[in-house]
């Protein structure tokens, strides 16, 4: 079973299950570029071929029943561009490919086999012909498909033409037809069985290896394909930076792993969400709620910061934590007044076509906190844990005593400046801050409207 998924693949992955349609669908474009590619070598090489043909002495004579070259060329070149069509058209089938690739083999082994017609020699004069290097090149054009199975048809449909080519030689020679004697068999028209031989078994062998070469290439191409899709969709549900952490970890991703850092911590929520539920049907809700998020998650990105978590109608992100970053502070300020800004940019057009235009309440708070890998074997989270995390969230519901939309200490403030942070806040000194024994210096960064 393993070894007809190497041959024949596309309907099954690396372990034997189908392979996801996205991913068949990847390896389809792959492989019509391939066959692009493939058509485009060979009708190169047409050309090539012909100008070389055409500068090069005739050393034939001018009364020769038939040129072989010439007349393989125009065959060789109509069905390349007649697969070109089938492909481009959305017309190339399996079995058409098939045909194909037997058909353009053929047309070798005539050019091959009426050698010994344009030079008017016997049958066994053509086995001497320098063209049958051209079998492998025929054979390992098929390999740009990524799929043995063509390189498997190509490299049979090979041995068994020139097994036939040899056995007609043969046949044809009135008397004596094979030599053992190498040399003999050079400098007549005998056949050496076992040069022939040798031909042949190249064949197959350089068949074999370039399909199990393009197995295993194929077999790990699929992995990294499947893998590249898992990473693309992790990171539609985690943040970017956890994804590349993830992907290029070299050690096992396992529960406990965490690091230290002095980060800034961003909480957003939604004013007004419970009575915009109300209102709203459940769909208008969600869609609600994906406005806010694809309008505040970008600018937090773009400046810098990390998203931990959607909580409902709230957003955790940090800055500094995921990815060391000298100033942290200053980029959460500069997050949180685009944040702000493009709110009332949104909230006003919600408001001028008669919706429901909730606003937003951010609290920051910067300190040394923990990012790190929390769960068991079967469900893991990365995340950050510290004091910081906790004192976020108590100012953002702060926000309310203080009638304020968004505030940070005044130490995450002062170590923002410090950090090239520009823009000067109101100072609030001494506040009690729910949850909080000691009072608090805080800076507001945005006033209700």
């Amino acid at each position: 079973m393993q070894l007809r998924a190497w041959f024949f693949p596309g309907a099954a992955s690396a372990h034997g299950a189908p392979l996801p349609q996205r991913v068949q669908r990847e390896f389809e474009r792959e492989q019509f570029r391939g066959e692009l590619l493939v058509t485009g070598v060979q009708l190169a090489l047409v050309v090539l071929l012909t100008g070389l043909y055409a500068s090069a002495p005739a050393g034939f004579s001018p009364d020769a029943p038939i040129e072989a070259v010439p007349l393989g060329l125009v065959f060789f070149a109509v069905l390349a561009l007649v697969r070109l069509y089938t492909a481009w058209t959305g017309q190339l089938s399996k079995p058409v490919l098939a045909a194909g690739v037997v058909s353009e083999m053929l047309v070798l082994l005539f050019v091959i086999w009426a050698t010994h017609l344009q030079y008017e020699q016997p049958l066994q004069f053509s086995l001497k012909s320098t063209q049958f290097v051209y079998v492998f090149i025929l054979i390992g054009l098929r390999a740009l498909r990524f799929e043995p199975v063509w390189v498997v048809i190509s490299g049979l449909t090979a041995a068994a033409g020139w097994s036939l080519l040899v056995a007609m030689s043969v046949r044809s020679a009135p008397d004596n037809p094979i030599t053992w004697d190498y040399v003999t068999s050079l400098r007549s028209i005998q056949v050496h069985p076992g040069g022939e031989f040798d031909k042949v078994l190249a064949v197959l062998v350089v068949t074999g290896v370039l399909a199990l070469a393009i197995a295993r290439a194929r077999h790990l191409l699929e992995r990294a394909v499947a893998q590249q899709r898992a990473v693309a969709d992790l990171s539609r549900f985690f943040d970017d930076s956890v994804v590349r952490r993830i992907t290029a970890s070299e050690a096992d991703v396992m529960a406990g792993q965490g690091e230290q850092r002095d980060a800034a911590i961003l909480f957003l929520d939604m004013r007004g969400f419970t009575e915009a539920a109300m209102r709203l049907t459940p769909s208008d809700l969600i869609a609600l709620l994906g406005e806010y998020q694809r309008l505040a998650v970008p600018i937090i990105k773009r400046h810098g910061g990390s998203i931990d978590k959607f909580l409902g109608d709230g957003i955790l992100a940090s800055f500094g934590a995921v990815t060391a970053d000298a100033s942290y502070a200053a980029s959460a300020l500069r997050a949180v007044d685009a944040v702000l800004v493009a709110v009332d940019a949104w909230r006003d057009t919600r408001l001028q076509t008669g919706q429901v235009a909730p606003d937003v309440g951010a609290g920051l708070a910067t300190g040394p906190v923990v990012f790190g890998i929390i769960g068991d074997a079967s469900r893991l989270e990365y995340t950050v844990i510290g004091d910081a995390v906790n004192l976020a969230a108590k100012l953002e519901k702060h926000n309310k005593a203080e009638r304020t939309r968004a505030i940070t200490t005044r130490a995450a403030y002062e170590l923002a400046l410090s950090q090239g942070y520009v823009g000067g806040k109101a100072l609030r000194d001494a506040r009690t801050v729910g949850g909080v024994v000691a009072p608090l210096d805080l800076a507001v960064l945005g006033d209700r409207r």
